[in-house]
């Protein structure tokens, strides 16, 4: 994300710092929304397609490394399966002679304290949350700190002269807390003031990955993950597309090494056009509907080259002032686990935020009014449980 769509992005999250008050601001549709149906001849050919390349999601981010140098795995943040899931991959990852995972999670200038947690002799846990702490002190979830702990695991057993595994963080910490409220877009240049997050990471990438060759699993959110598709900018208001993001992270590293990167999209809900905040299916729910045919859920499949890739979208944010876009323009490919009915938001971590670092932790806050209110602890926390509860976001879907 650019500066500017962070903050509207964190805006959107952090609504209030109680319970009360964030169910007085919260508008979203309490019936369900089924998943719908979709012509028998493309269920056919989609159910075909997956049963003659079906593949876990394990061998298929594996396999793509046979091919390509990076990577891009994109998620919706805060889901626990999905982060499970790339900690599943680190000793896999290994195996294969991959040795760098990058996370948008991190601070390249803390990368030397990273190092020094991964190759301890003790796992330290406090070191690990102020890392975290200093990329994001709205980040206090167990399964993204646990990322470190898994790397730190695989380090500890392998003998002492191989090459260790490491997690280069791809960001910076912003400084959050000069923000005001009403504050002068001018002055945005002070918060960001190493510059555009994305143009930030995809440096990284090319100075720690593509300059000294290597192969690297790039973990973010999908909006900097893109690689062919440009994120749209879409005023909701006016119901128009102002404009469209060609320099996301992915964007950039695209255009560096076309024939090198790939992206897979861990499976989210869309946004819609029409209403803002209010989320669908995927591709008019394709990828739902045929998967409710098989009782294995966990799967990796090509998009780009498909028959998914055919897929059409009318709803979504993502398909605004494209006359024919379809799933290929998205992403790569893809990674389906489970349906949303079974989504889980990570775990806060309660020795995360403590009396000692809380006004610090608000001061970073990206939001200048939530700033205001909250005022303890346990305030903080639990409003950061509220924002990763996938099922108070999104209870209409199954």
């Amino acid at each position: 994300m650019t500066g500017k769509k962070m903050e509207n992005a964190r805006l959107r999250a952090l609504l209030s710092s109680t319970l009360i008050l964030l169910l007085l601001g919260t508008a979203v549709p309490q019936q369900k929304r089924p998943i719908g149906e979709i012509p028998e001849d493309i269920k056919n050919e989609l159910t075909g397609y997956l049963k003659t390349h079906w593949m876990t999601p394990e061998d298929f981010v594996l396999n793509k490394f046979k091919k390509y140098d990076i990577v891009l795995i994109g998620e919706h943040h805060y889901i626990k399966h999905n982060v499970e899931f790339i900690q599943d991959l680190i000793p896999l990852l290994y195996e294969i002679g991959v040795t760098h995972l990058g996370i948008e999670f991190g601070c390249y200038e803390l990368q030397d304290q990273v190092d020094s947690l991964l190759m301890a002799d003790t796992y330290d846990e406090d070191l690990a949350r102020r890392i975290m702490f200093q990329w994001a002190s709205y980040w206090p979830y167990i399964e993204y700190l646990d990322l470190y702990r898994k790397a730190w695991e695989l380090n500890k057993i392998l003998p002492k002269d191989a090459t260790k595994f490491r997690i280069i963080g791809l960001d910076y910490r912003a400084q959050w807390n000069l923000l005001k409220e009403n504050m002068p877009s001018r002055y945005w240049k002070y918060i960001l003031f190493r510059g555009p997050r994305n143009e930030h990471m995809a440096a990284v990438i090319k100075n720690e990955f593509i300059k000294k060759h290597r192969k690297a699993l790039v973990y973010t959110g999908q909006h900097h993950a893109f690689t062919r598709y440009h994120e749209p900018n879409y005023d909701f208001k006016r119901k128009k597309l102002i404009g469209v993001n060609k320099k996301g992270m992915g964007n950039i590293i695209y255009r560096k090494i076309p024939e090198r990167v790939f992206n897979i999209c861990l499976h989210y809900p869309w946004e819609t056009s029409a209403y803002k905040g209010i989320h669908d299916y995927p591709v008019d729910g394709a990828v739902d509907r045929v998967m409710k045919e098989f009782e294995k859920k966990k799967v990796g499949f090509d998009v780009k080259g498909s028959p998914f890739g055919n897929l059409s979208d009318r709803n979504s944010v993502y398909s605004c002032g494209r006359k024919n876009f379809t799933f290929s323009d998205f992403c790569d490919g893809y990674i389906f686990q489970k349906h949303f009915s079974r989504y889980e938001g990570c775990t806060v971590d309660p020795l995360f935020i403590t009396e000692e670092n809380l006004k610090e932790a608000i001061a970073y806050l990206p939001s200048a009014s939530i700033k205001k209110k909250i005022k303890t602890r346990a305030q903080f926390l639990h409003k950061m449980e509220w924002d990763a509860n996938f099922r108070r976001l999104y209870p209409y879907l199954e």
